[in-house]
């Protein structure tokens, strides 16, 4: 009995934990469906919360990475889902699940307006929140380029704080100074693959497709361990478009036109204490000039009889036309089922306002890209540029009788024999191919063939094809505590020949495996990481093959290489923490070392610029080191909100970088006992040796700080978008020797080429009912340029003067004492206005068209961005946008 009446009670407990399980089951309630981004149609892997009424956290999912899917098991009841994505804006419904229900709910994101929340993949080849990098990013947006009417990135890349571009050079927070058009500290990327030249390690930002950018990010830092050689302080990253949901078709069109330079007062020379008028320094508006263009070379066009001639408009001997400019572009984004294709194409006409320089410019460029399925994509990105020009080296004011006439008023002429024409052909064809495997990992592979061939008069030819192709492997480890890998291998190989390295055959190349991690702690209610780690390491190995003899200087003979065969390999490494202190205030740190080999045209380069005795040597150095260095930073990010639908965010920073062994141009090389030779009586009779020559100058630090406000959205119902921030920094070598001491203009320890002081500020609003009217302002401001080469404003480097002063062959030193040290205040203006002619309903755009009015240097301010080379005077375009 007693075994009966327990095996009953067991059956009837088993009896009725069945029912009850499937009374639960019976009861359970299901929400699916699938996300997209509205812009492309592409699957967005949103983050899908789930809290109960009382906002407490029940359940979630992320959608897939391939399809957009997501599922997810619910009680009956009421809940409130939340479905967000990095810059996406978040969508929030109410629901209600009964019994047995499956509810769906497709959503398509939209792009969110909160710069905070911009999407960047600069800091870590992979998608990242702004505010949650490790590192400074600043982000541009395409906008501002056209508004602008930036006919090259560098014009637009110039308004971020912290970013100078000096003469084509770019540096961020005083990296870097001048350097002559070869090598660069900052690593530029389009389509996050390097475009700098194999042979000189430059941009050439003409060539790279205005008409065609979807976001410019700029990163401030060592970032060597991710990018290699070239990234010691920092990166801008130019990423191009793609079709999107609806075709998209552009036209635009622009001219811009100079004003004359005002005239100034200067010292007398022969009475320091009266000032004299300086006039006629618009060379293009005289009814006659004479200068010696016969003595330029390449161009059967000057000849003796053109010496003396009245400047026109597209008239008269090339360079020495009146100033103008002229452009037009046009870009076309369209699907075509799986295949999505971009067109874009510019051409650019200019006859610039320094006499001697002008441009003619034509590109055409495609995006094309073939979606296999959602988890395999193939494409192929084609720019071609050509084109003809001739460029600006130094003007034509001279303070030293040993060379000609003295003259205050030739600052926008050139000195003859410096003028060099080119004609450039230049392409790159970038194949890649994206694949997700059913593990979800994430394979790229990115490559690029890159011609450059640059025909230059005065025997400075060159030409190079670089080969670069990057594989890389990206995954989120579940297993491994949600650690994000990414991680790769590059190679490249390049080849250079050249009249400009002692026309020779270089052979160049790179390879390295780099790795980064990343691992998020402290989860906030929705799941999501506050405090994030990174850690970035490469290993790399770099080496030039030279030939066994090489041409120091082109004035004399070859001599022996010292270092024919130089391979160079090196580890780097990188960490950050970035902590989100509140939802919108997050606080960083960072320290990344950074490791640059020569290029080229560092260790070869050997040319002379000008002619007689005011010419210029360039000499090469075959025993030129790699420099190295570090950066750290510490920021904090704080959002605010003028306004419920104006967003943005401050930016507080404080940096510190240093490089050991630092290369730099400076005169004689920086080469004691070069200098201890000057046979100071040959300043009389030309004698005297000017030469430039990149050097490893000693080891150097960057102190400094940086205020940004950034932001956009509405304020009193009108949009406005900022751009703004002040940058301080303090360049000085660790150990001020009497050589760095003899070499500078400046008795203080201050590196060259620097402005200590820095405000960009960028102000756009936008009025009417569809903001159909747009009104900007900018300005630009920079300190004095504290030091420069010393024999630009003085041949003798030691301190015995004529009895006149210094040796001013180029008149630089009188010019920056009285009219201009590199300090101004470039203020600009535009305004525009767009109208959008509709369809027969009413509902749809059938066309819009932009008149637009941009003014920059509107104070006609005459200032230089490096010595010998002054800014535009006050200018005005015209542009117009038309969009189908």
């Amino acid at each position: 009995m007693k075994i009966n009446f327990l095996l009953k009670n067991f059956l009837f407990s088993c009896l009725l934990l069945t029912g009850i399980w499937h009374s639960a089951n019976a009861q359970t309630a299901t929400l699916k469906g699938i996300i997209t981004d509205e812009a492309t149609g592409d699957a967005a892997p949103a983050n899908v919360v789930i809290t109960d009424m009382q906002d407490a956290v029940v359940g979630g999912t992320i959608a897939d990475i391939i399809t957009g899917e997501y599922l997810v098991a619910l009680n009956p009841g009421k809940y409130k889902v939340t479905f967000s994505f990095m810059s996406m804006e978040a969508q929030k419904f109410e629901i209600e699940l009964a019994a047995n229900e499956t509810k769906e709910i497709n959503v398509a994101m939209k792009e969110e307006i909160n710069p905070m929340r911009e999407v960047t993949v600069t800091g870590s080849k992979s998608g990242t929140v702004l505010a949650k990098n490790t590192v400074s990013i600043d982000v541009v947006k395409p906008a501002l380029v056209d508004n602008t009417n930036a006919t090259k990135v560098d014009d637009v890349v110039d308004k971020v704080p912290g970013v100078n571009v000096v003469d084509g050079q770019a540096n961020i927070r005083g990296g870097a100074g001048w350097s002559y058009g070869a090598g660069s500290r900052v690593l530029i990327l389009v389509d996050d693959l390097p475009f700098m030249s194999a042979d000189a390690g430059t941009a050439n930002w003409r060539d790279i497709p205005v008409e065609n950018i979807d976001q410019i990010e700029v990163l401030k830092g060592a970032a060597s361990a991710l990018y290699g050689s070239s990234a010691l302080n920092g990166i801008i990253n130019i990423r191009t478009g793609y079709a999107k949901s609806k075709p998209e078709t552009k036209f635009s069109v622009f001219q811009t036109s100079f004003a004359a330079p005002r005239d100034r007062k200067m010292p007398s020379r022969l009475n320091p204490d009266s000032l004299v008028d300086i006039t006629g320094l618009a060379w293009w508006n005289q009814d006659q000039i004479t200068t010696d263009i016969n003595t330029v070379q390449g161009d059967s066009i000057y000849t003796a009889e053109d010496t003396s001639f009245k400047p026109r408009y597209f008239n008269g001997p090339l360079g020495f036309r009146k100033p103008i400019e002229l452009g037009v572009s046009f870009g076309h984004k369209q699907k075509f089922g799986k295949f999505d294709l971009t067109l874009g194409g510019y051409g650019y006409f200019s006859d610039s306002y320094l006499a001697g320089s002008y441009e003619r410019k034509v590109r055409l460029n495609s995006n094309m890209r073939y979606r296999f399925t959602d988890s395999l994509h193939i494409g192929v990105n084609i720019n071609a540029n050509y084109g003809n020009s001739a460029s600006f080296f130094i003007w034509g004011n001279n303070s030293f009788a040993a060379i000609g006439p003295l003259s205050d008023s030739l600052s926008f002429m050139t000195l003859p024999g410096t003028i060099t024409e080119s004609t450039i052909n230049r392409i790159n064809i970038d194949p890649y191919l994206t694949a997700y495997d059913r593990f979800g990992n994430r394979h790229r592979l990115q490559t690029r063939i890159y011609y450059i061939n640059n025909a230059n008069g005065n025997n400075q030819s060159n030409s190079s094809t670089l080969f670069y192709g990057e594989y890389q492997y990206q995954r989120q480890f579940k297993q491994l505590a949600d650690i994000k890998v990414v991680s790769g291998v590059v190679g490249q190989y390049s080849l250079a020949n050249a009249e400009l390295f002692g026309n020779a055959s270089y052979d160049v190349t790179n390879a390295a495996a780099y790795l980064q991690l990343e691992k998020g702690f402290i989860k906030d209610d929705f799941g999501n990481d506050k405090l994030l780690f990174s850690f970035g390491a490469r290993y790399e190995m770099n080496s030039i093959y030279s030939p066994d003899s090489v041409l120091v200087s082109p004035t004399q003979p070859r001599i022996l290489n010292p270092n024919p065969k130089s391979v160079e390999a090196k580890p780097v490494f990188r960490a950050g923490v970035n902590y989100e202190i509140t939802p919108i205030t997050f606080i960083r740190a960072s320290w990344g070392q950074g490791y640059r080999f020569p290029t080229i045209a560092e260790r070869y380069i050997t040319t002379l610029v000008g002619s007689g005795s005011s010419s210029l040597e360039v000499r090469a150095n075959p025993k030129l080191q790699s420099e190295t260095g570090w950066s750290a930073e510490i920021g904090i990010k704080q959002g605010i909100m003028i306004t419920r639908n104006w967003k943005g965010f401050i930016d507080i920073s404080g940096f510190i970088t240093e490089y050991q062994n630092m290369m730099e141009f400076t005169f004689c090389g920086g080469d004691t006992t070069e200098i201890n030779r000057i046979n100071l009586g040959g300043v009389n009779n030309g004698t005297t040796p000017i030469f430039f020559q990149s050097a490893n100058i000693g080891n150097t630090k960057v102190i400094g700080g940086e205020f940004s406000l950034i932001g956009m959205g509405k304020i009193g119902g009108v949009d406005v978008n900022i751009l703004s921030g002040y940058t301080f920094i303090d360049p000085r070598f660790k150990e001020f020797t009497d050589q760095q001491r003899l070499l500078t203009s400046d008795s203080s320890n201050i590196l060259k080429y620097r402005s200590r002081h820095n405000i960009k500020f960028d102000i756009e609003a936008f009025f009417l009912k569809k903001n159909n009217l747009s009104i900007g302002l900018s300005i630009n401001y920079n300190s004095r340029m504290i030091a420069i080469d010393k024999v630009f404003q003085d041949l003798i480097l030691s301190d015995n003067d004529f009895p006149l002063g210094p040796a001013d062959a180029f008149g630089i030193g009188r010019y920056r004492a009285n009219v201009n040290d590199g300090q101004y205040t470039n203020i600009g203006a535009r305004i525009g206005y767009r109208h959008a002619f509709m369809s027969a309903d009413g509902k749809n755009e059938k066309f819009a068209m932009k008149l637009s009015l941009v003014g920059k240097n509107l104070l006609n301010q005459e200032y230089t961005v490096r010595p010998a080379l002054v800014g535009a005077p006050l200018n005005v375009t015209v542009r117009l946008d038309v969009e189908f």
